[in-house]
């Protein structure tokens, strides 16, 4: 769940700018490359999973729409990591899929903005179920005519909404220019600024103060007061837990499973979020030469990743009723009747005995009490 792609790396001509350090180029292939591509892939299977499993009638609520939400965004997001930043490093250092690379350079300008505003829904959607979780274990008096489904369905076509919206000056930020390569005979695809991109102004206004606002100081520090007070009302639970219902604790298990959630989420975009303020405070060129801050971006941006495709695993891990419903849905765990019933052998070799007397016309209670 990214905050902001950082693609200061790449220049229009689609090479690596650290003044000409190798070691950076391998640094992004293996990072990138490799480990960023395996772990999309998985992250995306398991996103597919999450939400077949979100969508069962036993985990129909308010919150599994969040959640389901917030897997569609993920998927798109590690869909768009692999295709248009960690793959066309393997061209880089492998001198492989050139093809795929030139395309690559052609489409960026029209689908970058499509993965922030995935990014966007990543982060507000995290927001929106943190207040909702907020609202139902801190507030539970308002939580009936709050968390409810009709409310969390405007909530996420707001959100959806708002991140189009707020992402549309990225439209204009690149453009595809055709460079004539006279070394090499060949017209080449590539991207640049636009003029409002290069702008000054732009800069200064969408990536810093915008950015800062809506990107960063509203949505952290949100995310980490709700956070403290859920924690506390955890403890506060657990202390008094012998008095709680079995409703309670199911509650109680599903707070504390967003919590961390949250956490994760937190720890793996902090990185990012450092990264892309340094992006706006110093020049790029001066950024681009420093093999330390190339790899400093290039973990922050596999941090990323991993946040989109570590869900999956969280809920196993801390739900029981997903863990249930996803093994009943695959098959691999079979259905058990809620009552058991057993029978006692001596009652039925009584009752048997007991039949046989009676049709003999001797009394079955006579006959047993010889």
């Amino acid at each position: 769940m990214a905050v902001i792609i950082n693609e200061s790396l790449w220049n229009g001509s689609g090479t690596s700018e650290t003044c000409g350090s190798e070691d950076a180029v391998t640094f992004q292939y293996y990072t990138w490359g490799v480990t960023a591509n395996i772990v999309a892939a998985y992250g995306i299977i398991g996103n597919v999973l999450s939400i077949v499993v979100l969508r069962h009638r036993q985990m129909r609520n308010s919150t599994s729409y969040y959640l389901i939400s917030l897997a569609v965004y993920d998927i798109l997001l590690l869909l768009f990591m692999s295709l248009f930043l960690a793959i066309p490093t393997i061209y880089l250092e492998k001198d492989v899929l050139e093809d795929y690379y030139f395309a690559y350079q052609y489409v960026h300008p029209y689908v970058y903005p499509f993965a922030l505003i995935a990014q966007t829904g990543t982060v507000y959607t995290t927001v929106a179920f943190t207040v909702e979780r907020y609202i139902a274990v801190c507030k539970p008096l308002h939580a009936a005519n709050t968390c409810t489904m009709s409310r969390t369905k405007r909530v996420i076509f707001f959100i959806l909404v708002a991140s189009v919206v707020y992402n549309i000056p990225r439209f204009f930020e690149y453009q595809s220019v055709k460079i004539f390569d006279k070394t090499t005979n060949k017209t080449t695809i590539t991207y640049e600024y636009t003029e409002i991109g290069n702008s000054q102004h732009f800069q200064e206004t969408y990536f810093i103060y915008l950015y800062l606002c809506i990107m960063f100081l509203f949505p952290f520090t949100l995310l980490v007061v709700l956070n403290i007070l859920l924690i506390r009302a955890v403890q506060k639970a657990r202390r008094t837990r012998n008095y709680m219902s079995s409703s309670n604790t199911k509650d109680n298990n599903l707070t504390v499973m967003l919590i961390v959630v949250i956490n994760v989420f937190l720890g793996c975009q902090f990185p990012a979020l450092v990264d892309n303020i340094i992006v706006a405070i110093f020049e790029h060129s001066q950024l681009n030469c420093s093999e330390q801050w190339v790899q400093f971006t290039t973990i922050s941006n596999l941090l990323v990743v991993l946040n989109s495709a570590i869900n999956f695993i969280l809920y196993c891990i801390l739900s029981k009723r997903f863990r249930r419903v996803f093994l009943t849905i695959f098959r691999l765990r079979k259905n058990k009747p809620k009552f058991k019933y057993t029978v006692n052998n001596k009652s039925s070799l009584y009752n048997r005995n007991n039949l046989v007397f009676r049709q003999n016309g001797v009394d079955g209670t006579a006959a047993t009490n010889c």
